[in-house]
């Protein structure tokens, strides 16, 4: 029998290593901890910098392009008019001409001037601005279709409002050549207290020696332009909520995102901080100045309520105009939580790998201990043998049943296996050997290559984690955990939809934004299955089109996932059957039997749901179709809840 001091330098040797190795572990996880926080904070801080910085100069880039854009239409404005001008006058030549070779020769020149001006006379353009005249080199009116009292007149002597002779000065310029562009400045018909600028087009008609013309105030056709400015501005779309939004000088929104705000006079508008919006816009606009703007916006695009807003405005002091855009600083939230979701699973990767390291230096250090125990047993050799062949014989048993055990465990184990990988490792064998075939015959592109390896990693990871799911199936220690089901899905589609879409199988989604509380990776397992089972049903028929419908939806008690296709639906003598272990209409080495019964195992015992299974008529895209419908229903008595 050992003394009271053997027995506690035994156990000495014995513990003293996993105590250390657990206390290192413990004091390196507790720095790392500290450093990863500090890091944290650090880089929330670059974010906030950088997040802000970054959004001020994309604004202000968008509204000196904007800005850049007006500035250039207001310049080629009289270019553009000139051109406008003479391409009416152009066209009433060619009018003139038709109607002179027309009658040159039948009829007297008082005739075809006559119908040359009955001709032009109705002629209307630029929203109904522009007509046309015609006066003689020597100073006579002879058409005038606006002020008709002119016809027949001399009007060579008529002043404009700055004391310059109009016709005169229009003779002079064509006197040494046959079309010419006069400015004058003269009061509108609507509004006689102020002198606008004209600009007109006259060219000769040489067979009787007349000037034929037209002209357009340069501010009305700036408003063609101002409406084709802010037809354009009000396209322009950029990053995720990002629009341009112009006001005029008297608070009157002439393009915004929201269109029942265009025309509306906002000058009162202010936010919940009593910031009054427009009235500080228009500040920073004054005589073309520009700065920064921050106040709680009325309306977010992507969610329609208030939400804090940093602007950019310029004024764009030609036309009065404060051209604005901003970011909303609740973005910034969204990025630090995805940071913060990052940074802690760097974290808890870099946990795990020093909780591997821990045991596996505590398995070292135990061998260093069984080895120097050895060494004690020497002196205790006698009570030792006798301890060792009792031990001997215990490991013997112990062996014969672990084996049996392990041999029964692991034949059911490896049916399941084979059942989960069949699919996908056909789906690495198709993609490896579709990229062969295509560098055999063709030039194999670099985006199909990477896409195809991505696939196949994606499905690696899927068979490992299949072994990782049917091991925590069998774990009674498993936790439960809140789970999105769009996340769930999407996983679905990374795995499946290549092979789905191989087989013309189309997946139409209709999922909200839900949260589940259960098992995940087994949850994602049953939702395989399903799936796996209606793309073999597709396989054993010919159907011209293969849908498969995936909804949710939200009851008062319940959540429901519903999974259906238009395979013909399961035949009705065996439908009460195909949740039973190892029932399978499949041929062997298609399939077990075992996948469905292990779903309804998943949803029934392991997260108190229900997964029933009906045949089901529809109509879709005005066709009728069967198929069979798996429900997966969720009390929402239990843990449950919905974003």
């Amino acid at each position: 029998m050992l003394s009271k001091k053997e027995i506690k330098l035994i156990k000495f040797i014995k513990y003293t290593p996993i105590f250390v190795v657990g206390l290192i572990c413990l004091i390196i996880t507790i720095l790392l901890s500290i450093e990863k926080n500090i890091s944290l904070k650090k880089d929330l801080e670059n974010l906030q910098k950088d997040y802000f910085e970054k959004n001020r100069e994309i604004i202000k880039n968008e509204v000196n392009k904007v800005f850049d854009y007006i500035e250039h239409k207001k310049l080629n404005s009289e270019d553009e008019l000139k051109e406008n001008l003479k391409d009416r006058v152009e066209e009433a030549f060619t009018l003139v001409n038709y109607i002179y070779e027309k009658y040159k020769n039948t009829e007297s020149k008082e005739q075809i001037i006559n119908r040359i001006k009955d001709s032009l006379r109705p002629i209307r353009f630029n929203d109904n601005r522009g007509y046309f005249y015609i006066s003689s080199m020597d100073g006579i009116n002879i058409l005038h279709p606006i002020n008709p009292e002119f016809e027949n007149k001399l009007i060579i002597n008529y002043k404009d409002n700055f004391g310059n002779f109009v016709l005169k000065k229009i003779i002079d310029n064509l006197q040494n050549k046959k079309e010419t562009f006069t400015t004058l400045y003269w009061q509108k018909l609507d509004d006689s207290t102020h002198q606008y600028k004209k600009i007109t087009y006259n060219k000769i008609f040489e067979p009787y020696n007349l000037i034929i013309g037209t002209g357009e105030y340069l501010s009305d056709f700036e408003n063609i332009i101002k409406e084709e400015v802010l037809s354009y501005i009000s396209t322009i779309r950029y990053d995720k909520n990002g629009y341009i939004f112009i006001v005029d000088e008297n608070g009157v929104y002439l393009s915004h995102i929201e269109k029942s705000y265009i025309g509306l006079n906002r000058i009162n508008l202010k936010d919940e901080n009593e910031v009054m919006i427009t009235k500080e816009i228009l500040n920073l606009a004054k005589n073309g100045n520009d700065g920064y703007l921050k106040y709680i916006g009325t309306v977010k695009p992507e969610t329609k309520y208030f939400s804090e807003k940093i602007s950019y405005v310029k004024g764009f002091k030609e036309w009065n105009w404060a051209i604005s855009t901003g970011f909303y600083t609740d973005e910034l939230a969204k990025q630090i939580n995805e940071k913060q979701t990052e940074i802690k699973d760097r974290y808890t990767k870099n946990l795990t790998n020093l909780i591997l390291i821990s045991i596996l230096l505590t398995g070292v250090f135990l061998i260093i201990s069984f080895y120097i125990s050895k060494k004690l047993e020497k002196r205790f050799y006698k009570y030792k043998e006798q301890v060792l062949n009792h031990i001997k014989k215990n490991r013997e048993k112990d062996t014969i049943l672990a084996q049996q055990a392990k041999m029964a465990a692991m034949g059911e184990m490896l049916e399941n296996i084979a059942h989960q990988w069949r699919q996908p490792l056909s789906t690495i064998s198709t993609i490896s050997t579709g990229i062969k075939i295509q560098y055999e015959y063709s030039e194999v592109k670099k985006e199909e290559v990477i896409k195809s390896m991505n696939t196949i990693a994606t499905t690696t990871k899927y068979l490992s984690q299949t072994i990782d799911d049917f091991r925590d199936y069998f774990n009674p220690k498993k936790e439960a955990t809140y789970f999105n089901l769009r996340d769930i899905f999407d996983k679905v589609s990374d795995l499946l939809e290549p092979q789905l879409h191989l087989k013309n199988i189309q997946i139409i989604k209709d999922i909200d934004d839900i949260n589940i509380f259960g098992m995940e990776n087994e949850f994602l397992q049953v939702i395989i299955n399903i799936l796996n089972n209606s793309k073999d049903e597709f396989e054993r028929k010919e159907f011209e089109k293969k849908y498969i419908f995936i909804d949710t939806k939200i009851t008062e008690d319940e959540t429901i996932v519903i999974i259906k296709d238009n395979a013909g639906g399961i035949e009705e003598e065996i439908i009460n059957r195909v949740f039973e272990p190892y029932f399978t209409t499949k041929f062997k080495s298609k399939g077990t039997g075992i996948g469905l019964y292990m779903s309804k195992e998943i949803i029934e015992k392991h997260m108190n749901g229900s997964l029933l299974v009906k045949n089901e008529k529809y109509v879709y895209k005005d066709k009728s179709y069967t198929g069979a419908t798996f429900s997966v229903i969720f009390s929402n008595n239990q843990e449950l809840k919905s974003n």
